[in-house]
Order: structure tokens, then C-alpha cells, then sequence
């Protein structure tokens, strides 16, 4: 019996099918775990004959054009993976979530009609009242692929007796009588997802969302299911502060076996490089319909055309997102790009007894402020961190929808500090406890805290009395266009390091720069995106950033006057 997973892998690691860095790990993971599911330890194992039901159910199915539709080997190895891999002790599917991406025109809308087909009519657990769920941030949206399952079933029950008895099809609803199942597509608003409790929930266009909220109240509802699926399938987009990017990060590391999660089926289709645009035998990385000469033909030209299109007018960002399903900051003026700053992650360094500067960047009391640190290490590098602290004067929740940012569940990692004052204003008390608390407790000797002297006055006396080193930094692209430069050059050479920090990060994505005769600086007006970590960083940086030459060469000149080389 054939195996067309198995057949899709092979030709990917053997090169007959061209594709990225991410599916060839994803496809060596299933070809592991083929041999893994030998052994009793791994709690799975590879159904080749219900992947291929589940695939000739499939092709019964006809395209928007009544045409019979002859699957794709990518096509064939998603369909196989999520209906084949099934739990030895129950029989029930392997995979509770996936995260299925890909650049838009490569059949996704087919790709979703025919999961949720699969799970609406060869799933078998629960018995009875199995739902399926179209879900997407527009109704419009979330019909496209309902409205190609309902085509086809149509078309399969205009042919078959019994699926005519067996289905009802409605514009709103399809219904499996057999089994009381449904299938719906809804927009994602929470109040209208409450009450479902999905068997296969597919989430579509994800990376518009800007928090997780749909996608928590989804995964709640099938709490109680055994046999659930939770799937996004979904390209990348223009925003980088959004959970689907998030997701796709954790997701990268577990297909390169920094993190595990066994039951996620992962498949991401991108370009390696974004010069890969300037070479089209490249492009089936993040386009895999081009398996299909005659839609590669016909797509080609038009991606092209966007590519020559992109070059001329300078902004290539959209191309990359669309055509390329690379995730990029939406603007051309973005200071750092996501995967340059995600390069720089290592694991928390151990900064107890080092120098260290501290950058202070106090916004309104009613907002954000933030303290970033850099200390030099003995390896020539600057290591930053960054910790901020947050009002709720106009509510809590209400700070995290807008901002985009957990800052309750980022407060129990240590990444930020909620106001306890009852006006719900920054607390500056606690942010110089803060400070004073990170210098003592890691016996830190402070080279400077950098700070702009507006609104810094409480502060200034707190920390003078401590006999902290104050250092003012006026806020003008005068002061801050070398430091600005530095920053970005020396993250680029790989001597500015930084450990995970969520909101740190998120600051680092949105800042835009700006720019005039006397050079650039990061754009303050723009604080709205919550860029204030970044900017106490670059604070900090007009001080740290000549460090190595600096001390450590009066630390040498020292050293030499002090020695028996010296000698008048």
C-alpha cells in the first residue's frame, strides 16, 4: 500500500522537490517518527490505509468548477499526516492542533474544505454531534472554505443516493443526519464562538488577530473533546507583535528540537532568504502548488511582477509577505528587523559582579516606563536587558487589548511590574527599587543610569542620594543618531546579545526611526506601539556603546603606569 506521506518526504530530502529549511525538518520529523512508533515508548503510530481512505474521499470531492480535483503530493502528505498519525490506545488522532502556512493562491481554501469534509464525515469519535468550524476574522473570509465544502458534498450527493439521505446542506449549515454533526463557518468574535465545543476548529487568516483571545476561546471549547483539532491555516503577515508570529516562533524551534510537542503537526512553506525572490526556481519554498506546471505557469508571471513592481517602488515588505509567506515589520523605516533581533537571543547570562549601564526611560504615569541595562562582558560583547513598568489608570484589560501585550502573565516571569497605587499611575518608588534591587542583588558596579531629564526630577534625587552615577541624555538626533547607528551595527556584528524578553521585543518591532540632515533616531511620536524598552536600551547605549574602548583602555593605561614597564 502506498504511503504518500512517506512518498512527499522522499522526494523533498532527496531534492526532487524543492522546499525550505522548514519542511525538510518537518518531513525528516515524520520519517522519525515512522521508526519512533515502532518502539512502545512513542504513544502513536502511522495509519497508511485511514490516510489513504481519507484521501480518495477527498478527490471524490470536485473543485469550484465541478471538475474532479487530483491532489498534490503537499496536498497528500497534510491530509495523510493529520488523518493517519493516531494514538495506539484509542485510535484517536495524534494531532490536536496544527499550524498549516503558506503563501496565498496555493489552495488553501481547498486544503481547509477537505479537512473539514474529512472530520465532518470519517471521524468517528464523538460518536454523535461532532462539530466543525470555519472561523476567520470576517464571515466573507470564513465562507470561502465552507462554501467549497458545501459545493462539493452537493455535488457527491447529486451522485450517491445515500449521501443524499445522509446530508443536509443549507447556506448557513451542513448536517450530517446520521450522526447530528455540523459544520459552520463564524467570525471570530468571541460571543459567538461561546457555546461550541468544536471536534475541528480551523482558524484562517490568523495573523490578523492581535491578541489570543479567539484562539483561547476555541481551545476551551474543546476541552472536553478527545479526538479535537485546532488548526490555523494561515500566510504570515506585516505585524510581528501577533500571537500567530509567536506561535511560529515556538514552532521553529520545535522542528529544529529545541522544544517538543509531539501532537502539533507543523507545516510551513517560506523562502530561506528574501534573495531567493531574484531566483524563481526557488520560489515553490513558500508557493509548493508549483508541483503543478500548469499553475506554476500561469502564477509566475504575476509574481514577478509584483517582485519587479516591489524593487522599483522600494518596498519589497508586502511581496515577501504575500507572495513569499515571509513575516515582515510593516514599515520600510522599521530601526531593526524581527530576525536580525532573533538572532541576538541566547539563554540568560549570569551578570552578578559586572559593570553595567542602566538606561531609564520614564513616560507618563499614566502609561508605560522602562528600565533596559547593558553590560559588557569579557567576550567583548554587550548584553541587554530590559524590565518595564505598567499603569492601569484606564484599566488593566483594557491596556492589554490595546497594547497587545499579557502584562499579567509577563509580570510572573519577571519581565514587568503592575502598579499596585490605587490612582493606577507608574509607581517611581518602585522603579527606583527596582534599580537599586538589580544593582545590589547582582553586585553590580554602576557605570551610569542614563536618563532624559524630563519628568526624571524624583528620580534623580533618589538615586544622587544613593550616590548612583546620573548621566543626562538629551533626547535630539544630535545626541542619539551615533548611538542609534552603533546599536543596530553592533547587533548586526553579533556584539549586542539579549535574552528572551517579550516586551522588549515587542518594542524592538515597532520602532520606526526618523531621519533628517543630522541623521536618525528612533521616533518617539510613535510611542503609541509601546517602543519605550527600546528607547531607555539606546539610552544606555550613548554611554555603553564605546565601553571596550574606553574603560578597558584606561583600565590598560592603568595597569601600565602602574607597572614596573613604567619608569621615568
Amino acid at each position: 500500500m502506498v504511503n504518500y506521506a512517506l512518498e512527499y518526504a522522499n522526494k523533498v530530502l532527496n531534492g526532487e522537490i524543492v522546499a525550505g529549511k522548514k519542511i525538510k525538518l518537518a518531513v525528516e520529523r515524520f520519517v522519525k517518527d515512522l521508526e519512533r512508533s515502532k518502539s512502545d515508548d512513542f504513544p502513536y503510530y502511522f495509519d497508511v490505509e485511514r490516510a489513504n481512505r481519507s484521501l480518495k474521499f477527498v478527490e471524490l470531492l470536485p473543485g469550484t468548477d465541478g471538475n474532479p480535483i487530483k491532489m498534490l503530493s503537499f496536498q497528500q502528505w497534510i491530509i495523510s499526516e493529520l488523518d493517519g498519525w493516531r494514538e495506539k490506545k484509542t485510535g484517536n488522532r495524534r494531532f490536536n492542533r496544527a499550524f498549516i502556512s503558506m503563501s496565498r493562491k496555493n489552495g488553501k481554501t481547498y486544503l481547509v474544505s477537505s479537512m473539514a469534509s474529512n472530520s465532518l464525515l470519517m471521524e468517528t469519535e464523538p460518536a454523535q454531534g461532532r462539530q466543525v468550524l470555519f472561523v476567520s476574522n470576517a464571515l466573507k473570509q470564513a465562507k470561502l472554505g465552507y462554501n467549497m465544502m458545501s459545493n462539493g458534498l452537493k455535488s457527491v450527493a447529486k451522485k450517491s443516493k445515500y449521501m443524499r439521505q445522509r446530508l443536509k446542506i443549507l447556506n448557513a449549515q451542513i448536517t450530517d443526519l446520521e450522526s447530528d454533526s455540523f459544520a459552520m463557518a463564524l467570525a471570530s468574535e468571541t460571543s459567538t464562538l461561546d457555546g461550541f465545543g468544536a471536534t475541528t476548529a480551523i482558524l484562517d487568516e490568523w495573523h490578523e488577530a492581535k491578541t489570543r483571545k479567539v484562539y483561547n476561546v476555541l481551545k476551551s471549547g474543546m476541552s472536553n473533546q478527545k479526538n479535537g483539532l485546532l488548526a490555523v491555516v494561515s500566510t504570515a503577515g506585516l505585524d510581528m507583535n501577533v500571537p500567530m508570529y509567536d506561535e511560529y516562533k515556538f514552532l521553529s524551534d520545535v522542528l529544529e528540537g529545541k522544544e517538543e510537542a509531539d501532537r502539533y503537526f507543523i507545516a510551513i512553506w517560506e523562502l530561506d532568504d528574501k534573495e531567493e525572490i531574484h531566483d524563481q526556481d526557488m520560489w515553490i519554498k513558500a508557493n509548493p502548488i508549483f508541483e503543478s506546471e500548469e499553475i506554476k505557469s500561469t502564477m509566475l508571471p504575476a509574481i514577478q511582477d509584483d517582485v519587479e513592481l516591489g524593487i522599483k517602488q522600494h518596498n519589497l515588505n508586502a511581496v515577501l509577505v504575500k507572495n513569499f509567506n515571509m513575516w515582515q515589520q510593516a514599515s520600510e523605516d522599521s530601526y531593526i528587523a524581527g530576525e536580525d533581533w532573533d538572532i541576538a537571543k541566547v539563554e540568560p547570562v549570569d551578570i552578578t559582579g559586572k559593570q553595567v549601564y542602566i538606561g531609564v526611560d520614564l513616560s507618563k504615569t499614566d502609561d508605560l516606563t522602562s528600565i533596559s541595562w547593558i553590560v559588557p562582558l569579557d567576550d567583548g560583547r554587550l548584553y541587554c536587558d530590559s524590565h518595564s513598568f505598567v499603569a492601569t489608570k484606564y484599566g488593566l484589560q483594557d491596556k492589554e487589548n490595546r497594547d497587545g501585550l499579557p502584562y499579567r502573565e509577563l509580570e510572573k516571569v519577571g519581565e514587568c511590574s503592575i502598579t499596585q497605587l490605587e490612582s493606577g499611575i507608574v509607581d517611581y518608588d518602585q522603579v527606583f527599587e527596582f534599580i537599586k534591587d538589580l544593582i545590589e542583588m547582582n553586585d553590580l558596579e554602576c557605570l551610569g543610569i542614563c536618563y532624559d531629564p524630563y519628568n526624571a526630577n524624583s528620580l534623580i534625587s533618589k538615586a544622587e542620594k544613593a550616590n548612583y552615577p546620573m548621566i543626562e541624555v538629551r533626547q535630539g538626533i544630535l545626541t542619539l543618531n551615533v548611538p542609534t547607528r552603533s546599536f543596530r551595527e553592533q547587533l548586526y556584528d553579533k556584539k549586542i546579545i539579549h535574552p528572551k524578553n517579550t516586551i522588549l521585543t515587542h518594542a524592538v518591532n515597532n520602532a520606526i526611526i526618523k531621519e533628517d540632515n543630522n541623521g536618525i533616531q528612533i521616533n518617539k511620536s510613535k510611542n503609541s506601539n509601546k517602543i519605550d524598552p527600546i528607547v531607555a536600551l539606546i539610552n544606555a547605549h550613548v554611554f555603553a556603546m564605546n565601553h571596550f574602548e574606553t574603560v578597558e583602555g584606561k583600565k590598560a593605561d592603568n595597569e601600565f603606569y602602574t607597572s614596573e614597564s613604567f619608569a621615568f
